[in-house]
């Protein structure tokens, strides 16, 4: 659905085999050991998928808008998670309890 949704606000034409085969390159590119949210290979595996369907500025135009609607939703629920977690500084203070 995220790759509808960014085709359509980027007013793209793109049928649902290319968009399908988008999506099984970013899954396959995942595999791959990278930099934290697959930065770089995520915008590679778009732009390779999206080659013979879409020029090269609504390629580069895609890869990013794509990536920023899968990774940004999960910002504020890591935070909110990482807040919710309190730690004891010392592993013996949590023992003497």
């Amino acid at each position: 659905m995220g790759a509808v949704a960014v085709a359509r606000a980027l007013d793209l034409r793109l049928s649902a085999a290319v968009l399908v085969l988008i999506l099984l390159s970013v899954e396959v590119s995942n595999i791959l050991p990278t930099l934290p949210g697959q930065l770089g290979t995520f915008e590679a595996a778009v732009l390779g998928a999206t080659a013979g369907a879409l020029g090269q500025a609504e390629g580069l135009a895609f890869a990013p808008a794509f990536h920023a609607r899968q990774i940004l939703p999960r910002i504020p629920l890591g935070m909110i998670t990482m807040l919710g977690n309190t730690f004891p500084r010392d592993r013996s203070e949590q023992d003497s309890r």
